[in-house]
């Protein structure tokens, strides 16, 4: 008859290929978080040992009231930071794996069409109705993912500011205080 089974071997192929490149950019991902959090455990442990040996060397009430509010900022300084690369590093991956989601269904897109247009070439006589249905219901779907992509992304970007003023709020109350 056709090539079908043969495109969907291709397209079965293609899936478990970016379900494997999904898994490789997860545990990229991550592996890079663990180190941002063994970073930031690491430099607020060094951060308090510092902070106790200069509050154990305090001389008066006021240089110690001092070093505490200094110790405080510090600590608010490194925790924004701290937010600031995870939500680098979740924009970053939330970019990357709609990249390839979008790549994969736009190649998917071009199978499944190539494959109604080889169906309809090799369809008996009298299914020109059910090869345009398929067409009109291929091109609905279509128009439905896109829909729901520029959805999510517009909810991306706004979810995005949203913790961007936050954090942004949260530094200039930490400096401010």
């Amino acid at each position: 008859m056709s090539k079908a089974p043969e495109k969907l071997n291709e397209l079965n192929q293609k899936a478990t290929e970016a379900a494997l490149k999904l898994t490789q950019l997860s545990m990229e991902q991550g592996e890079r978080l663990m180190k941002l959090q063994v970073d930031a455990v690491r430099g607020m442990m060094d951060d308090g040992m510092k902070s106790a040996k200069a509050l154990m060397e305090a001389r008066d009430p006021q240089q110690w009231s001092a070093l505490q509010q200094k110790n405080v900022q510090g600590m608010l300084a490194r925790m924004t930071e701290y937010s600031r690369s995870v939500q680098d590093l979740a924009g970053k991956t939330q970019k990357e794996i709609g990249e390839l989601v979008e790549s994969r269904a736009s190649a998917m897109n071009t199978q499944f069409q190539s494959m109604v247009d080889e169906m309809a070439k090799s369809a008996p006589p009298g299914s020109e109705p059910a090869v345009a249905a398929m067409k009109q219901t291929l091109a609905a779907a279509n128009a439905l993912a896109d829909t729901m992509t520029k959805t999510a992304q517009q909810f991306a970007k706004s979810a995005e500011s949203a913790i961007k003023v936050a954090a942004d709020a949260a530094a200039k109350g930490g400096k401010g205080g």
